[in-house]
């Protein structure tokens, strides 16, 4: 999100109201932008489920489950020290009490993954306020720009296979867009293609938080979009039309749905059954609702039969409309990151964050992905936000751990609360002598 800038907001009372300044497009929010520069040439291991309880007192010793994770083939491991234990279990749980009260949350729902394979998970908090509803390990969040890490794999799946390529022009699928047949599928994956993004449109904004509950269509979304913001490769804008678009690409490429294709290639063989696009397929489970601030009176911001809300959730479409678990996303993202998922040299490519470092963008990008730093150590993953909702999905691969924290309050800090959790997995707690 830019600075100053807020995301999608509807009154506790009366019709919806657009927030403070530009409203910005919430996967936006993950990651930001500087204005274009010149461009330069470029050229399932254990896992531990401990109890849904997240009460301190309550963090007896876990029963464990065993189920492979792979590791990563790009990064070489440090020792596999931090285990997980009741120990660490408690120290966990206590912690993540603390982030949700500390900052005010409704509610937080997490994941990790140690070196080892274990996994742990916990939550702490309410999935919805009134009548209050306490968040479970299956407790649905909207997971905001997180989505393209799934479109992103797809895309660079059918690249491995010749179905498409990732430096194809966009007008051989989708001819009738402007300035398509100079517009590249790569440069749309990290988001050096110009595409300007409509949701900073206050216009557009009221449109779609005016009428919460009513669905959008793509062509709807596309036909607010404006001048580009640079010529295609000169210049980096994050900008969610990209991965609209390459929705629209993997459609017309393959004659199937980007929902069908990701369940099929991925969320099946890895056992991901709490994953789902909102706007292509019915989802199964109790949904978390999203909440604005204030922290001391937050407003439900839930509209319609999706989450955030309808037409927030059928705008973003596959940029943005998955929900999912903490556990579904952490064995997700180790599949991905740790190797399993695309052949090396794909897997390379996506976490190549070169092509876009000269534009200085807030984070470091590289396609449908994110490198940050988290407790010290280089993530990689990808930040979610849609209205109500924040989260992260970080791997980190010289310990191989991976972190997801979910959150159903506009002003949290998944990643504040992933580095908190990272330094107990890191520094193991000491059992008690």
């Amino acid at each position: 999100m830019i600075p100053g800038n807020h995301p999608f907001r509807r009154g506790a009372a009366g019709p919806p109201v657009a927030a403070f300044g530009l409203a910005v497009a919430i996967c936006l929010a993950a990651c930001g932008t500087t204005a274009p520069t010149p461009s330069p040439q470029a050229t399932p291991t254990a896992a531990i489920s401990g109890s849904p309880s997240a009460t301190p007192s309550q963090a007896a010793i876990p029963s464990f489950t065993i189920v492979p994770v792979p590791t990563s083939r790009l990064a070489t491991p440090e020792p596999a020290a931090a285990i997980l234990d009741a120990a660490s279990d408690a120290a966990l749980r206590k912690a993540l009490d603390s982030i949700r009260a500390g900052g005010k949350y409704p509610g937080v729902s997490a994941a990790i993954v140690y070196p080892d394979g274990s996994m742990w998970t916990g939550q702490s908090g309410k999935a919805i306020l009134s009548p209050q509803t306490p968040l479970t390990a299956d407790t649905l969040f909207s997971v905001g720009s997180i989505s393209k890490t799934f479109v992103a794999a797809l895309v660079g799946r059918l690249a491995q296979r010749g179905t498409i390529g990732l430096d194809d022009p966009l007008s051989k699928y989708v001819p009738d867009f402007p300035n398509a047949q100079n517009i590249s599928l790569r440069q749309m994956l990290n988001h050096t293609s110009g595409i300007r993004d409509p949701f900073v449109d206050p216009d557009m904004v009221k449109a779609i938080v005016t009428h919460p509950g009513q669905p959008w269509t793509t062509a709807q979304v596309l036909s607010w979009i404006g001048r580009p913001y640079f010529a295609p490769g000169t210049g980096y804008h994050y900008s969610n039309p990209n991965f609209i678009l390459l929705g629209e690409v993997i459609e017309k490429a393959t004659g199937q749905s980007v929902s069908s294709l990701v369940r099929s290639e991925f969320l099946t063989p890895l056992g991901l059954s709490h994953t789902f696009l909102q706007t292509e397929e019915t989802v199964q489970g109790a949904k978390a609702h999203g909440y604005m601030g204030p922290a001391a009176k937050p407003t439900d911001n839930s509209a319609g039969t999706m989450i955030p809300f309808t037409a927030e959730a059928t705008a973003f479409g596959a940029s943005g409309a998955y929900v999912s678990t903490p556990s579904d996303l952490a064995r997700w993202a180790g599949a991905l990151y740790g190797g399993d998922v695309l052949d090396q040299a794909t897997l390379a490519s996506m976490v190549d964050v070169s092509q876009t470092l000269p534009y200085k963008p807030l984070r470091a990008y590289g396609l449908g992905f994110e490198e940050i730093t988290v407790a010290g150590q280089v993530a990689w993953g990808h930040l979610g936000y849609l209205d109500g909702f924040r989260s992260a999905m970080e791997y980190l691969p010289a310990s191989h751990v991976t972190i997801v924290v979910l959150t159903n309050a506009d002003w949290a800090d998944p990643v504040g609360a992933a580095a908190t959790l990272a330094k107990i997995v890191l520094s193991p707690v000491p059992a008690p002598s």
